[in-house]
């Protein structure tokens, strides 16, 4: 069991059994029962990794949970719960004023490698209930640059009573790349078509893997010919930290929407109230 999990439960238990949030959540039978993969969620309160977490349960049994956070957090700038999340979980830090998240997918990718999960929250802050944000391409990047599952996952506040709702959905794979980047010079093009042929081609054989314990193992040896072929050069980690198009950011956020209420809408960009 993974032990700092074990430490963290009984206090995950007792946020979600507060009055303030009554966490609830269903299609915990559909996570892979061990990392690797990609966790993409919607982002509207301060306890979505914990009500996430507390929901597939019995996966961080077995494997860790690393989130992507804002370098606020780190900051001690969140709270209690914030402090829990950056200094006992661990955490990928994002600052938000930048646009490159080079860094953070290098970072998942070797955690990726070893068997854990990365938990990312594409819309990069929180938005009021009812409401889907814009996603940042960061997570879309991750999700090109490595053959591992996405289980989507969303965090709702229920009508009826106001408590935390997770609904975690079925694991899914990234489509074949089907276009190539117009602004990029033909080598650069090259190379990009290069290292998409070899990643859908690893992804191809996880997709026939079986999800059990032994297939998700595979499944991470995967990521480890990806990232050796880094480390080797044989592929330039600028290529593979921006393989995204803009349709796999809208395919992302699409598999994320079709788990939410019927009345919630998509919103474009703009300065979201935050929720506590």
């Amino acid at each position: 069991m993974w032990v700092r999990f074990r430490v963290i439960r009984p206090i995950g238990d007792m946020i979600a059994g507060m009055k303030k949030y009554d966490l609830k959540h269903t299609g915990s039978e559909n996570a892979p029962v061990r990392g690797p993969f990609i966790l993409v969620a919607n982002h509207q309160t301060k306890v979505d990794a914990f009500a996430i977490g507390l929901a597939i349960g019995d996966t961080l049994a077995r494997s860790r949970l690393v989130p992507w956070a804002k370098v606020e957090i780190g900051r001690d700038m969140e709270g209690i719960l914030g402090w829990i999340l950056w200094r006992f979980l661990g955490a990928i830090p994002i600052d938000r004023e930048e646009s490159e998240t080079k860094g953070a997918i290098a970072k998942s990718l070797n955690l990726l490698r070893r068997g854990k999960i990365v938990c990312v929250f594409p819309e990069g802050t929180r938005y009021p209930n009812g409401e889907l944000g814009p996603f940042r391409h960061g997570a879309a990047n991750l999700a090109r640059a490595t053959p591992v599952p996405i289980l989507p996952a969303v965090v709702y506040n229920r009508k009826e009573d106001g408590g935390v709702q997770v609904r975690i959905g079925k694991p899914f794979f990234m489509p074949d790349r089907k276009f190539r980047l117009r602004f990029l010079r033909k080598a650069e093009r090259k190379a990009q078509d290069q290292v998409s042929q070899q990643i859908d081609t690893l992804k191809k054989w996880s997709v026939t893997v079986p999800k059990d314990s032994k297939g998700m193992k595979m499944i991470a040896g995967m990521v480890k010919i990806v990232t050796d072929a880094v480390s080797r050069k044989d592929i330039s980690f600028d290529v593979i930290s921006r393989l995204a198009e803009v349709k796999d950011n809208r395919f992302l956020r699409e598999k994320v929407f079709e788990l939410l209420p019927r009345d919630w809408k998509k919103v474009a960009k703009r300065e979201p109230k935050a929720r506590q």
